[in-house]
């Protein structure tokens, strides 16, 4: 028996994920996506979050504490 629904439109290994952020997170993250747009077209906020949580992840990786309450 073959898959059923819709076909999955990321062909690429990702997967669909749902956040919830911050109006103003949001807004600064939105800005940024924009001015990296003039240069590059095809950069979407998917990819910011992609960047920042591979650089987030190399520097716990490196031993830089976390901001918040959580293991600081």
């Amino acid at each position: 028996m073959g898959a059923m629904g819709r076909p999955k439109k990321l062909k690429d290994g990702r997967a669909a994920y749902t956040m919830y952020l911050d109006r103003e997170i949001r807004a600064a993250i939105d800005e940024y996506v924009y001015q990296v747009k003039q240069d590059t077209p095809g950069y979407s906020r998917s990819d910011f979050l992609n960047e920042a949580a591979e650089f987030y992840l190399a520097a716990l990786k490196k031993g830089e504490k976390r901001n918040g309450n959580r293991n600081d």
